[in-house]
């Protein structure tokens, strides 16, 4: 028996219709403009480079998020291809991202006019994954921390009710 990991293709898609976390998208877009570049420290002590793009089709604009060297590989004006990339939430803004399978390359559509007025990414976006705090069962309705009813804040009940047991067993 074989399995297929890849089992969903890539699929082309304008950026007004790019949704949160979708996955193996194809956008063709102009790059409008380039952000502030700055580094990342992560814990282990690299270093990484991460800049934002501003890009737009005839649809709408977003901002893609690129790291290291594919900074250096797409210039403000020019008109490309981003294969297999993803539409990612950061700070509840979308965004496209061409993360670790994807690729971008130049391509030769020309663009009459790019949209810069609806920009996705000024949208306010909740973060599917993440989960309000009430949602994860947080101090109120579901009795105490964590949300489950022998949470955190069950325990000293718990402990004080147990002690009057074992008190009443010793005697």
């Amino acid at each position: 028996m074989s399995y297929s990991f890849d089992s969903e293709e890539t699929h082309d898609v304008k950026i007004e219709d790019v949704k949160p976390l979708e996955k193996r998208l194809n956008v063709v877009f102009q790059v409008t403009n380039v952000g502030e570049e700055r580094e990342i420290n992560k814990k282990s002590g690299e270093t990484h480079r991460v800049c934002d793009f501003t890009v737009a089709d005839e649809t709408a604009s977003i901002t893609l998020t690129l790291w290291n060297e594919d900074i250096d590989a797409i210039s403000v004006g020019k008109v490309y291809k981003l294969s297999n990339g993803f539409a990612n939430v950061f700070q509840n803004s979308l965004r496209l991202s061409k993360g670790k399978f994807g690729e971008i390359g130049e391509d030769t559509t020309v663009f009459d006019d790019v949209n810069q007025d609806n920009n996705r990414s000024s949208e306010h976006v909740e973060d599917p994954r993440r989960r309000s705090y009430r949602q994860r069962g947080g101090y109120g309705d579901r009795g105490g921390y964590g949300g489950r009813s022998s949470g955190y804040g069950d325990r000293d009940r718990r402990r004080s009710s147990d002690r009057d047991r074992s008190s009443r067993s010793r005697w």
